[in-house]
């Protein structure tokens, strides 16, 4: 039985001591179990690093060539992240509080606030440079975030050093689309402002990030915007899924994968067709239109949801589109006239002088072999690569290999 040996009170929160063992009780923030005994791993993890909690978090910050090489490898981040957080701090602003990025090591990139506030941060080293991981300043938002890698708060009394006592700290791990932690958005405060909905707001604001970056790092692949509800879709809690042109599933956000229940790692060994029961070609057919509705889908756990397919790559029309940019140049003239001459772009002088003199004469008359001859040209092209030509077609391996297992049979 836990026995308390003393006890102290700040803003809602009780604190029972039993030898080492501090146990938060935070039932006027409403936060349960779960946060309580996050809070209570990280101090024991601070103790077993040998941090005393009266004892002076390290204060010292990395030199300035160390932070601008922090910066300079995290430089794609600070340009994803910098707009979401003045939005985030124009939802904050007057609540003597700052806004603060950090890398996956804890180490803060960026930071903007209230101007009373930030004097009073830096004197607990909350400014750009410093390491807010828990081995630098025991049990916070930021460095129990990384470690956990989910939503964080950290109020007041329940930060490890008590020099840190003073603050309230919400931070989200902003994660990549394969589930890799980039850095962390936190907003810290004074304990005494601490507001229910700064979380929420925390929240939103990494999945905005990591929605952008998704956007950004796969802009080629196609991208299937999904949720349970169909008026959902295009908002903050849609799931976004990115796929190859060959259906392999290859990343997604933190919605999609909350909202099918599965790590991103599982995800990935999916492809639309196992997810969904869905191709890719299907998904360019209904969506080659900006007014296609969504598509209702099933997964096979029996989960509905509504997906809408976004894809930047060329969508051919016809057959001629594809050949005209795939085939190599000096062969387009043959195919060109057995598919059609107005659908192809006219060569160069300099391209129909290396085309072979008898190409007209050997060019395919039938669809059959006009597809054939696409196939072959993509395939050599591609040195072989059967993946990149099903690509380059846009169409699937399947219909290749067994176009060329027809055209082994026949010769």
């Amino acid at each position: 039985m836990v026995t308390p040996s003393s006890a102290r009170s700040g803003r809602g929160n009780t604190w029972r001591r039993h030898d080492d063992a501090v146990r938060p009780i935070a039932a006027a923030l409403k936060l349960g179990p779960d946060h309580e005994e996050a809070i209570n791993r990280s101090h024991a993890r601070c103790a077993a690093l040998g941090l005393s909690r009266i004892g002076r978090p390290d204060l010292g910050p990395i030199g300035r060539a160390d932070l601008e090489v922090a910066r300079s490898r995290t430089l794609r981040l600070h340009q994803h992240a910098v707009p979401v957080m003045e939005m985030l701090f124009d939802q904050i602003v007057n609540t003597h509080s700052m806004v603060v990025l950090t890398d996956a090591a804890g180490t803060i990139l960026h930071a903007m606030g209230d101007d009373d506030f930030l004097a009073r941060a830096s004197k607990v080293a909350l400014q750009p440079g410093a390491i807010w991981s828990e081995a630098h300043k025991g049990t916070n938002a930021v460095g129990t975030a990384l470690i956990a890698e989910v939503p964080t708060l950290v109020h007041a009394d329940e930060h490890f050093f008590h020099a840190n006592h003073f603050l309230t700290c919400s931070a989200a791990p902003i994660l990549d689309p394969r589930g890799n932690i980039l850095g962390v958005l936190d907003v810290s405060g004074d304990q005494r402002s601490y507001h229910q909905h700064t979380m929420a707001l925390v929240k939103m604001s990494a999945r905005m990030i990591e929605n952008h970056w998704l956007t950004d790092d796969l802009r080629n692949v196609m991208r299937l915007h999904f949720h349970g509800r169909v008026d959902f879709i295009g908002t903050l809690m849609e799931g976004i899924i990115a796929a190859r042109p060959d259906g392999r599933i290859v990343g997604a956000n933190r919605s999609a994968l909350e909202q099918l229940g599965m790590s991103g790692a599982t995800l990935r060994m999916h492809s639309l067709e196992t997810l969904f029961g869905t191709s890719v070609g299907t998904l360019v057919d209904r969506f080659r239109s900006p007014l296609a509705t969504p598509l209702p889908v099933r997964t096979p756990a029996g989960s509905h949801f509504h997906l809408h397919a976004r894809f930047d790559w060329p969508v051919w029309s016809s057959l001629a589109e594809a050949v005209a940019a795939q085939v190599p140049e000096a062969a387009r003239p043959a195919v060109a006239l057995a598919v059609a001459p107005a659908a192809l772009p006219k060569p160069s002088s300099e391209s129909a002088a290396r085309a072979p003199l008898n190409a007209q004469a050997a060019a395919p008359q039938t669809l059959g072999a006009i597809t054939l001859d696409a196939i072959t040209h993509a395939v050599e092209a591609a040195h072989g690569n059967i993946s990149q030509a099903s690509r380059a077609l846009g169409i699937s391996r399947n219909t290749i290999y067994r176009k060329l297992r027809a055209m082994q049979r026949a010769s």
